[in-house]
């Protein structure tokens, strides 16, 4: 059992164990109102490869909450420091169960996010790491941070279905004429996917004020241009997303991204856009091709940068 450090919750979790040794690890963290079994596919892959796997459900998600009322609602009063503590807590102990390992973290959309933060203060602890579903600077987020922290002392369970509502729809705005009945179209370009995202009970469901202070208290710190200060410029970053990803500006966002990241000496930077892909590479058509290129980047990463865990 892995309680959260918010003291009361149990976090849900899953480690996929290699045969042998493995070559690396890594940890996922999933994105907005989704759980860590969304990944079992790619963690199997990965696991096959010789890359062992940690997921997990963070607070207000999955199996991690304990009725559907607890749905996209992580904690009064410390919300971030609560899931950037949690993604410290996996770590370690995905550490302890493979020492001497090259040790990688993942994040997708507002896990992505997490990630940033996370890395802004434990760089040291990881090998690399994979921002996927990411974003550039949002001018926009700052002047939700006051907004949403009001609400969240006055009502912070109630769901907050508006601002949900908006989001999707600009989201799905910037996708042109495409026509679909889905409000989470802007997901996936692959209906199978969507209709399984739709269906399933613990994907899609509306934060509450809590939750999305948290995600825009989240993305404000993740987003400032100074966020990366104290990482190592050697650090490796894969930044993986669709090209007609809307949380990436169809792609012009992570290339402005990987430019500033150059334009501030990291120089292992590498970037996948993959065409035809929305939010989720991972669960599209030819999601294969994505398991297999951060298999990849993972494995070289492991192999080249053997300084970054020998004395760990």
């Amino acid at each position: 059992m892995i309680t959260s450090n918010d003291g009361i919750h149990t976090l849900h979790h899953h480690f996929f164990d290699c045969q042998s040794k493995p070559k690396a690890t890594l940890l996922i963290v999933h994105g907005m109102s989704e759980h860590g079994g969304r990944y079992d596919a790619f963690a199997q892959f990965l696991a096959e490869q010789g890359i062992a796997v940690a997921t997990y459900d963070q607070l207000g998600h999955g199996k991690t909450a304990n009725c559907q009322e607890e749905l996209g609602y992580v904690h009064k009063t410390y919300p971030v420091q609560m899931l950037l503590r949690d993604v410290v807590r996996m770590a370690n102990l995905l550490k302890q169960r493979h020492p001497q390992t090259p040790h990688f973290i993942m994040g997708h959309s507002m896990g992505s996010f997490i990630v940033r933060q996370v890395l802004s203060q434990h760089s040291y602890d990881f090998t690399g790491a994979i921002l996927m579903g990411t974003a550039d600077k949002n001018p926009l987020i700052k002047s939700l941070v006051p907004l949403f922290a009001g609400l969240n002392r006055l009502s912070p369970k109630r769901p907050c279905h508006w601002a949900g509502n908006s989001m999707n729809k600009v989201l799905n705005s910037k996708l042109g004429n495409v026509q679909s009945a889905s409000r989470f179209a802007w997901v996936s370009n692959n209906t199978d996917n969507i209709n399984a995202y739709e269906s399933d009970p613990l994907c899609g469901f509306n934060f509450t004020h809590n939750g999305f202070f948290a995600l825009f208290k989240i993305m404000d710190l993740a987003l400032n241009q100074d966020w990366h200060a104290d990482i190592d410029r050697h650090f490796p970053l894969l930044l993986v997303s669709g090209k007609d990803d809307p949380v990436g500006n169809m792609g012009k966002g992570i290339d402005r991204l990987q430019q500033r990241l150059q334009d501030n000496g990291f120089w292992q930077i590498n970037k996948r856009l993959y065409p035809n892909m929305r939010h989720e590479p991972l669960h599209e058509q030819q999601a294969d091709m994505v398991f297999n290129d951060i298999a990849h980047w993972i494995t070289h990463h492991a192999l080249t940068n053997h300084h970054s865990f020998t004395n760990q």
